[in-house]
Parts: structure tokens; C-alpha cells; sequence
């Protein structure tokens, strides 16, 4: 299921301000970028250009995570004759991000919402619209458009230290600690200066990860190498743990309040960058494969997010796992193919024609709020044009971390996912921007 392109976007009418229809799809989540209603009823009509099997309507509210709006969602082919796919829906009132509406699958080229009525009894806005469907025919594959990475203003000349902060982080790579065999770890002050093979500053500035299939792990039971950041949020202060509910680590939105200072509650991890390289030997199952920003909590993933490329492909597609606490993983697609079964790792070999090519700039946002996990993935910068988005919910899939004895913390680099392959293979990235936030 793609995440289809709106040409355009009417409104029977707008508040004043500056909240007009065009608003809602700009590709922008924040508020003061809505389109907003100055009376109810009101229409908002999203045009996709050309008919395509609708199946699900995504909607980012106006204050979506402290009320709820009541609306109504009709289809049209020719922009005159509509047919009612919901009526009187309610949105949940606890996400800022796309809500995802299931519709009876119909082939349509327009979309409208109608806007009936808040709880809060103000005006009716919505901050961003998405369809989600497919073509009836076959699809034109995207071509990767070339990208200045110059903007970004970084160094080639200093260690990636120099151009990002990293007081925040920790880095672990496959380079062996003779102190104990495993990944060698280095922290927040000594990243300043720090790169070696695996870490290191790309010719146009980018700070590159790098992990080969052979290298240390960072424990026993650890299967993969990575050269990957882990989130200190001690800021260099390390009389305090590095594990343990504490101010190094976060909680997630909807675990209880521990009774101690943590590090923060919920957060968004938001990183712009370009794979540059994934293995290309291995068996089938893990080559092609790698991990790229996770969540970590003391001894599951509520989310690893991966990129998946075969050799003969010109684009990957982006996925991810969410671990049921002391469970199994369980599956979500993001950009690419729809995953048929969750409970097992999508591989699909043909080529995904939304897809990410290697040294294509993406950036994706993880947010954390509430049960929720989000992911969103846009083609170039952060504010470039969204083409993913999906997320789970941990109290509707009973997850287990809204424990009082959870803590958290995000993971962002390459994490390898083939231990089968030649031991020079390797996965590469390049990042231009890395973000962490935390309330």
C-alpha cells in the first residue's frame, strides 16, 4: 500500500490566517501549517490527479493528541458524484500523527473530508492529509533526483565530532576492546575528536557509519556487528549509569510515572541521510539487510528500523520490527510492498518502484507519544516530501513496556543484520542531520 501523491486540495471554506486548503499538503506536521475551518459544515477535497484504488485515508489533527473530530469521508471519480466510504468518524484524540482510516477499497480520483464538529467545540483543522492505495495500472518507478548534500554546511576536513554533537552519544563499532573481546566502545567527550574504519568524516562532510560482516559484537549474545550510536543521555556525566531508569535513559509516553528522574518522557528521533552500501553476499535471508535508528529498551527493541535492498534491485524499501516485550517481533511496512504477515520478515524481490536507492538522501522521524510509535520517511531533507508512514500501538497490541521498570533509549547508525556473507562485506551510511528530543 503506496503512499499516493495529492495534485491539489479545495475547501469549501477557511479560517483567516493563512489556514488554507494547500496547507494540508505540504508535507508539513506542524501546527501553525493547517488547513482550518472558519464554520462547520466544511469540505476539504484532495485531488490525487488520476484514479487509483483508495484503501485507507490517513489525517493528522489539530490538536489531535487533546480532542477529537467527527468527519465524514466521501470518494468521487469526476469530482461531481461522490460516495460515502465512513460517516460520522471520530478521530482518537491522543496523536499529533496520521490517524489511518480503513475504507472499503474503491477506485477513485478524488477525496473529500467533511468536517462536522470538535469536542472542544473550536474550529475543525486538519494539519496534513494522506490516501493510502495503489495504481490500477502499473506504476512509473521513482528516479532518485540528485541532491546538494553542500546545504548541510558540514567540514570534510574535522572528525564527525566536530560537525554534530555528540556529547549525547556513545559509539559502538566493530573494532575489537582487548579489555574484554567485545565492540569497542567509545563515549560522549572522546567523540570529538574520534574516527577510525568504521566512523569517519565522507568527502562532503557526512558523518559515515560503517560495519563490516566480520568484527567484534557488543556482547555474547549479540549476533550482528554495528557501528551505531547509542543515546547517553547524561551528557557526559558519568557518575551516572549507563542503565536503569535513570537520567541517562527515557520511558516511553505510556509508562508509569517511576518515581525517580529519568532522562525524559517519550521523544522523536529524526536523522537525514543516504545508504551508501549494503552486503551483497550471504545467504537470501540476510543479505541486502541493516538497521538504521531503533528504539532500545533494557532487553527489547520496541522498534528497529531497516533497510532492505536485493543486488539486482535499483531501490530498497524501509520496515520495521516491534518486539513484544520478552515476545516475538512483529512486522510493519513503511516504504514498499504490503507486508502480507506480520509475524515474519518481508522479503520481496521485486524492485519497489517508491523505493530508496543507495546514496539517496532520506530522513526519517521515530516519535515516540503516548502508546504510539510513528515512523515517517521523506524523500531528501526533514522537510522534504513524505512518502512513508506507519505505527504501532502499544496498548492495542498489549506490548508489555508500560512497566514501572522499563527505560529506553534511541540507537541510530548502521546495525549489520547478515553475520553469513564475505567478512569485508559491509553496510554504509552517511548522515547529514541527527536529532534527539525528549519532553
Amino acid at each position: 500500500m503506496n503512499f499516493l501523491n495529492i495534485s491539489s486540495a479545495e475547501a469549501s471554506q477557511s479560517s483567516a490566517g493563512g489556514f488554507e486548503a494547500d496547507n494540508a499538503i505540504d508535507d508539513g506536521l506542524g501546527a501553525n501549517s493547517r488547513w482550518s475551518a472558519s464554520a462547520l459544515p466544511a469540505t476539504l477535497t484532495l485531488d490525487l490527479g488520476a484514479e487509483f484504488l483508495v484503501r485507507e485515508v490517513g489525517l493528522a489533527f489539530h490538536l489531535g493528541d487533546v480532542r477529537r473530530s467527527t468527519f465524514s469521508l466521501d470518494v468521487s471519480s469526476d469530482g461531481t458524484n461522490f460516495t460515502n466510504l465512513g460517516a460520522s468518524l471520530e478521530s482518537s484524540g491522543d496523536t499529533l500523527s496520521f490517524e489511518r482510516f480503513d475504507v472499503t477499497d474503491t477506485s477513485a480520483r478524488f477525496v473529500r473530508i467533511s468536517a462536522e464538529s470538535t469536542s472542544d467545540s473550536n474550529p475543525f483543522g486538519i494539519v496534513e492529509a494522506a490516501v493510502f492505495g495503489c495504481s490500477d495500472g502499473t506504476p512509473t518507478p521513482v528516479v532518485a533526483q540528485p541532491f546538494d548534500t553542500r546545504i548541510f554546511g558540514l567540514d570534510p576536513s574535522v572528525p564527525p565530532g566536530r560537525n554534530f554533537t555528540l556529547l549525547d552519544w556513545a559509539l559502538d563499532t566493530p573494532a575489537v576492546d582487548p579489555s574484554d573481546g567485545f565492540a569497542q566502545r567509545t563515549q560522549d567527550r572522546d567523540l570529538e575528536g574520534f574516527s577510525d574504519e568504521f566512523f569517519f568524516t565522507a568527502p562532503d562532510g557526512g558523518m559515515t557509519f560503517r560495519s563490516t560482516i566480520a568484527g567484534a559484537t557488543t556482547s555474547a549474545n549479540s549476533r550482528f556487528t554495528r557501528s551505531e550510536l547509542r543515546e547517553m543521555l547524561r551528557n557526559g556525566d558519568r557518575s551516572i549509569s549507563t542503565q536503569g531508569v535513570n537520567r541517562n535513559n527515557w520511558v516511553l509516553g505510556y509508562q508509569p510515572d517511576p518515581g525517580v528522574p529519568i532522562g525524559g518522557r517519550g521523544g522523536v528521533l529524526k536523522g537525514t541521510l543516504a545508504i551508501n552500501h549494503v552486503s551483497t553476499s550471504g545467504t537470501d535471508f540476510h543479505i541486502g539487510r541493516m538497521v538504521f535508528g531503533q528504539i532500545h529498551a533494557s532487553s527489547d527493541e520496541p522498534i528497529r528500523l531497516y533497510y532492505r535492498k536485493y543486488p539486482e534491485n535499483d531501490r530498497g524499501y524501509i520496515y520495521f520490527a516491534h518486539e513484544i516485550r520478552g515476545g516475538d517481533d512483529i512486522y510493519f511496512m513503511v516504504v514498499g510492498p504490503e507486508v502480507g504477515d506480520r509475524d515474519s520478515q518481508p522479503e520481496v524481490r521485486d524492485d519497489p518502484f517508491n523505493g530508496i536507492a543507495l546514496d539517496e538522501v532520506f530522513s526519517y522521524e521515530i516519535t515516540n507519544a503516548g502508546s504510539r510509535i510513528d515512523v515517517i520517511i521523506r524523500r531528501g531533507d526533514e522537510d522534504g516530501e513524505i512518502i512513508g508512514h506507519n505505527f504501532v500501538d502499544m496498548a492495542a497490541e498489549n506490548s508489555g513496556y508500560d512497566t514501572i521498570d522499563e527505560w529506553n533509549y534511541f540507537k541510530a547508525g548502521v546495525y549489520t543484520q547478515n553475520n553469513t556473507g564475505d567478512p569485508t562485506d559491509f553496510d554504509q551510511a552517511t548522515f547529514y542531520r541527527l536529532e534527539n528530543i525528549h519532553d
